[in-house]
C-alpha cells in the first residue's frame, strides 16, 4: 500500500469515532487490544508491530491516543514517543506506555515514565477501556 493511499484510507471524518494506534512488538498482545477497541464500537484501533514504523503510521492514521510498549527490540518506548512528540503535527497527542515490569498496584498510585501514564500489562478489559477514556482528549476535557 503506498503512503497516497494510507492517507485517503484513514482520513478522518468529523464526529468520528476516536482513533487509538497501538505500538508493540508482540503480535499477539497488539491484535488482541485492537480487537478488543475495535469491537467495543467505541473506537477505531489500527496496530504497529515495527516500533519504526510508528512515526510514519501515526502520521496518516492521526490517532487520538497512542498506546506504546515500553521496552522493544529495535526501538523502546520512549524513543517512539520521542519521535511521535517531535512531530508538529503529532505533538499534544497522549502517550500511554503500557509493560509487564509494573503490578496493578503500581500503576494506580500515580506513576509516570518520562511524564506519560503507565498501564500494567497483561491488563483487564476494564482497565484498558477506563485508562483509553481518561487519557482521550475528547473525555478529558469539560
Amino acid at each position: 500500500m503506498r503512503i497516497n493511499d494510507m492517507n485517503e484510507q484513514f482520513t478522518q471524518e468529523p464526529n468520528e469515532r476516536p482513533r487509538i494506534l497501538i505500538v508493540d512488538n508482540n503480535s499477539k498482545f497488539a491484535r488482541s487490544a485492537r480487537l478488543l477497541l475495535d469491537q467495543s464500537g467505541n473506537y477505531i484501533a489500527c496496530t504497529v508491530i515495527d516500533p519504526r514504523r510508528a512515526l510514519e503510521t501515526a502520521r496518516s492514521f492521526k490517532p487520538d491516543l497512542v498506546l506504546v510498549d515500553l521496552i522493544m527490540p529495535q526501538e523502546d518506548g520512549p524513543e517512539v514517543a520521542a519521535q511521535l512528540e517531535a512531530d508538529w503535527a503529532l505533538h499534544g497527542v497522549p502517550i500511554v506506555f503500557f509493560t509487564s515490569l509494573i503490578t496493578a498496584e503500581e500503576a494506580k498510585d500515580g506513576r509516570r515514565v518520562y511524564g506519560h501514564r503507565i498501564l500494567p500489562k497483561p491488563a483487564s478489559n476494564s482497565e484498558l477501556f477506563e485508562l483509553v477514556e481518561q487519557n482521550l482528549p475528547c473525555c478529558t476535557e469539560a
